[in-house]
């Protein structure tokens, strides 16, 4: 555990978030060891633990009564513990947040933006080619999902509230009517902002960007969140589709590979 926890920890990248750079079906040793001793870096690729709290869990305010806290990760589980006694009294539950991999684009105080699905750093367009994605939703108000600026800096995204119909709301830049909630914006992945990042916090996409749920979704990434960097890819293996079968393979060009 001391060594999973603040050294290196082996990862299977199980989606395409991060594609072309990592691709699903990829394993990886992740250092977990740098950012003890450095901060992140624009560019730099970082796991950290999902922020997003999922139902049924310790953290969970729903659930917390569930659980008899140890010392974290590990949790006595009174829900399954105590109502099969004796039978498994003593139900220990190891919880960890999920890791997950994501690329850091703005850092503390930067304002970003997303129009047609490019990202604008201080007014600036960053684009350095690690970008995949295809064509961009229809620019605001098509979309009638909105978030509330306070809550997502406080990555309260759970409580999303809906606005009014599309052709109700209007644009500049995504503001919502003044009788909805005050300083409200049109959530749409490809077109986003322009917010600005908090002291000690990150904004992280996926290389990806149509699959990618990243903080355009959940909010800014904390700095205490932030467990490691990819450092190596040991084994990958995937899956090719042809026109007449699909082939589980190795990729063996991406053995050893430095993740980046």
């Amino acid at each position: 555990m001391i060594i999973r926890n603040y050294t290196f920890q082996n990862f299977m990248i199980p989606s395409s978030s991060m594609e072309k750079t990592l691709l699903t079906g990829d394993f990886l040793v992740a250092n977990k060891v740098k950012y003890f001793l450095t901060d992140p870096k624009r560019e730099d690729i970082v796991t950290f633990r999902y922020p997003k709290i999922e139902e049924g869990t310790p953290e969970h305010p729903k659930y917390q009564d569930n659980f008899i806290k140890l010392f974290h990760p590990l949790y006595i589980n009174k829900e399954t513990s105590f109502s099969k006694f004796p039978l498994t009294a003593f139900h220990i539950t190891y919880y960890a947040r999920k890791n997950v991999v994501k690329r850091v684009i703005g850092m503390p105080g930067d304002i970003i933006e997303v129009r047609d699905k490019i990202v604008y750093i201080n007014g600036e367009e960053f684009n350095r080619g690690y970008e995949c994605y295809g064509m961009a939703i229809p620019a605001p108000p098509a979309s009638p999902r909105v978030i509330d600026d306070h809550r997502y800096a406080e990555n309260q995204i759970d409580h999303i509230a809906w606005g009014k119909r599309p052709d109700e709301i209007w644009y500049e830049p995504y503001r919502v009517e003044a009788d909805t909630l005050n300083a409200r914006r049109v959530f749409n992945r490809d077109w986003f902002g322009p917010i600005k990042v908090p002291e000690g916090k990150y904004f992280v996409l996926g290389d990806n960007r149509d699959v990618s749920e990243d903080s355009r979704y959940w909010g800014f990434l904390e700095r205490k969140d932030i467990t490691g960097s990819p450092w190596l890819i040991f084994f990958s293996r995937g899956i090719e589709y042809n026109k007449l079968y699909d082939t589980p393979h190795v990729r063996w060009n991406r053995i050893f590979r430095m993740a980046r």
